[in-house]
């Protein structure tokens, strides 16, 4: 098959699992034969993306990753629409492909998708791991919320009296038919399917890791002795995924007298004005020589740093759609405390190969930490379930199998007899 891949991010410049995942999709389906190209926004790269075989990062995204800039939005948002278009004419004109794969979504246009499906009717498919279908986009969520000062919301206000009516029309014109989706987790699916989001259903296709890795650096654990406990986070260090409810529950134990030997390692970027909050916070505690920021940790260190660790924290509080780094820590043989929010509620059982407490519960998560440094047997069964619940549900290998036979069947689909050159065609 000649497969395009349509993504907002592409590693190295990603935000997260999910953007890992369409790079090793991408290399799996590539061994199997496949013809493969992806093409996604320039973020990252600045203004001369460089050559890269079968990538083309060409595409704009709605707004800037970290701060919404609405000077961008007036000056740029026609010119950057008019790019994606002929960005996206010329990667089918170049490819032929059978199938447009369209990956991730956040903050990049929804016209890029919906031209796909008029260019290639019948033949775009979606992996869906987010709630994207039923959430405003960048430029409509952010004219939609007020301003911060009262005369920015004066002039905020006066705008997007001709902004939003102008979006919704435009999101109306662009309407998309989401005819191939495969969602993510079977919580995700369901969640949209009541949300009437996907018109002709959707399948499930669970993400998932190559184990290789961190089976090997399993055998090079140091398991902690007597009361030490070590604790690891990786991940977007962003307030939705409750890293600030971690440094709580180990602020909670200080005070009770119950913290000696817990270490916590927080791996990961985000926000900065949230990580000069928690930085904050740490000092308030006085937990500085008990929690680290080690910050961003190239991916193919991920699992030498989590073979340092007995214990994983997924403190998410947002509905998560099914979290990667979960998957990696299992497989790592670390036991995990985790929230049971959205598709993970699929893959946690309490007790089971897990401890689960509830969303944002500093006290719960404390309590969680206690029980796993005083049963350090429990903390090793938890470890072993959750390597063989990755190994049995979880793997890259199965992910690409159903990716693939699906595909098949997109691409099998009859196709109207209508090319790229049509009334959408944009200017050369």
């Amino acid at each position: 098959m000649r497969i395009l891949f349509v993504s907002n991010l592409y590693p190295p410049h990603e935000l997260g699992g999910w953007e890992q995942n369409c790079q090793e999709i991408v290399a799996r389906l590539r061994a199997r034969g496949h013809d493969c190209h992806v093409l996604t926004s320039r973020y990252g790269v600045g203004r001369r993306p460089p050559a890269e075989d079968g990538i083309s990062r060409t595409l704009h995204l709605q707004a800037n990753v970290e701060y919404y800039r609405p000077l961008d939005y007036m000056l740029w948002r026609r010119w950057r629409s008019r790019a994606n278009r002929l960005a996206l004419h010329r990667a089918l004109d170049a490819l032929a492909p059978d199938v447009v794969f369209i990956w991730g979504m956040w903050n990049l246009s929804r016209q890029v998708a919906y031209w796909a499906e008029r260019w290639l009717p019948g033949r775009v498919a979606y992996a869906v791991a987010s709630y994207w279908p039923t959430e405003p986009d960048a430029d409509t969520a952010y004219w939609s919320l007020p301003a911060n000062h009262a005369w920015a919301e004066r002039l905020k206000s006066l705008a997007r009296r001709s902004i939003l009516p102008r979006l919704a029309s435009e999101s109306r014109a662009h309407r998309l038919e989401m005819e191939h989706v495969a969602c993510v987790s079977a919580f995700v699916c369901q969640k949209l399917l009541d949300a009437q989001a996907l018109p002709h259903g959707a399948r499930v296709i669970n993400n998932g890791i190559d184990p290789t890795p961190f089976l090997a650096a399993t055998g090079a654990r140091s398991p902690g002795t007597g009361a030490e406990l070590r604790l690891v986070y990786a991940g977007g260090i962003l307030p939705h995924k409750g890293v600030h409810t971690a440094i709580e529950a180990l602020g909670l134990l200080q005070q009770r007298g119950q913290a000696d030997g817990v270490r916590l390692e927080l791996i990961g970027g985000g926000h900065p004005d949230y990580m000069a909050q928690l930085q904050r916070r740490v000092g308030e505690l006085g937990l500085a020589d008990r929690i680290t920021f080690r910050g961003r940790v190239p991916r193919d260190e991920i699992p030498g740093r989590l073979a340092l660790a007995d214990v994983f924290l997924f403190a998410s509080i947002w509905e998560e759609p099914i979290a990667r780094s979960v998957m990696e820590a299992m497989a790592a043989g670390l036991a995990v405390i985790g929230t049971p929010v959205g598709g993970q509620r699929e893959m946690l059982e309490h007790g089971v190969n897990a401890l689960v407490y509830p969303p944002d519960d500093a006290a719960a998560l404390a309590g969680c930490i206690q029980r796993l440094r005083d049963d350090r047997a429990l903390c090793a069964r938890l470890g072993n379930a959750g390597r063989r619940t990755v190994l049995e549900r979880y793997t890259l290998d199965r992910m690409a199998n159903e990716i693939e036979r699906w595909l098949e069947q997109v691409a099998a689909q009859p196709v109207a007899a209508q090319s790229t050159q049509t009334q959408d065609e944009p200017p050369q």
